[in-house]
């Protein structure tokens, strides 16, 4: 186990990674701790990559079904390595907004239950932030549930504050 964030490796995720990622993605939902990511997994990220790709019509959207492409979602991913094994994934995405604006935006982090509090979660938002930063973006996007306190208390020591926006929501 590790006992240091030093002595944890980060590197961008590859396809090879993935069984991984979604493993470690299901036993913190195990652990009842998916509270902000309750509603999404890994899984479906790929998924609804892929779907906004069909909707779009792209040349390459049928081949990328055919093959699992999958490197739109990789681009701005990172995987946490202890002693070669993959205990953490981080995934982002750029956004484009007004006047082609872009913004960084954080869709997913998780850490093997195993390997949490260990600095692997704060190792892996700071590379993915610097891989926003490295591709001009100026500000970053951390969408967290409200009761989620250790997703929060990660965001703040991160430097992140609460937006001005409020997401309203009505059950159907």
């Amino acid at each position: 186990m590790v006992s240091s964030a030093s002595e944890v490796k980060i590197r961008p995720i590859a396809l090879k990674d993935l069984d991984t990622i979604l493993s470690i993605d299901s036993k913190i939902r195990e652990t009842g701790q998916t509270i902000t990511y309750a509603n999404i997994t890994t899984g479906q990220i790929f998924t609804a990559e892929r779907e906004a790709g069909k909707r779009r019509k792209t040349g390459s959207y049928y081949l990328d079904l055919v093959t699992g492409d999958t490197s739109t979602s990789l681009d701005l991913g990172f995987v946490a390595e202890v002693e070669g094994h993959v205990r953490g994934f981080i995934m982002g995405r750029l956004v484009t907004g007004k006047q082609a604006t872009q913004s960084g935006q954080i869709l997913i982090v998780g850490v093997h239950p195993d390997y949490q509090h260990r600095g692997i979660a704060t190792r892996l938002v700071e590379a993915l932030v610097e891989g926003f930063r490295s591709r001009g973006v100026k500000t970053v996007r951390f969408v967290i549930d409200q009761r989620d306190r250790g997703l929060i208390n990660l965001a703040e020591r991160m430097g992140f504050g609460a937006g001005h926006l409020i997401d309203f929501s009505r059950a159907l």
